[in-house]
């Protein structure tokens, strides 16, 4: 179950990804702006203008602290994932059989994203950690099919 193969890998990444923006857009974007705009049982239907609440904005010094960790963890789940997922992608194109590298960098991507998103500090970091083995065993491989 742990050791995936590398388009599974890809697959795992690409959920991770599309599930951290929806929960991004419903819990905070959709909920969290209705409810301060007031809206939440009027005009529910539609997702609100979030460029006037201060809340929402990058760098106010109100900024929600659920909101403040949870859109830096997507931000860096972002970065993680630009680098990764094409990485396991082309490892899937070739058949390398590079699975460890791409598993650990999936399970890894998944789990940072859960620990910081929901507990924050410090319980990401075994993950970020793993994720730079994963990455770097990547690497490897993809250096020693290069040269």
């Amino acid at each position: 179950m742990f050791l995936l193969s590398a388009l599974k890998s890809a697959a795992v990444i690409c959920a991770n990804s599309f599930v951290a923006k929806v929960y991004v857009t419903a819990r905070f974007r959709y909920l969290l702006a209705n409810t301060i705009k007031g809206n939440l049982w009027k005009k529910a239907y539609r997702l609100p203008d979030t460029s006037e609440i201060k809340e929402l904005q990058d760098g106010h010094l109100k900024q929600d602290p659920t909101w403040k960790r949870v859109r830096a963890t997507q931000l860096n789940e972002v970065e993680w994932t630009s680098i990764c997922l094409p990485l396991c992608l082309y490892f899937a194109s070739k058949s390398s059989g590079d699975d460890l590298a791409c598993s650990i960098m999936a399970w890894t991507q998944v789990g940072y994203t859960v620990a910081r998103g929901l507990l924050g500090y410090p319980y990401q970091m075994p993950f970020a950690v793993l994720r730079y083995v994963g990455l770097g065993l990547g690497v490897k491989n993809l250096w020693d099919m290069a040269f």
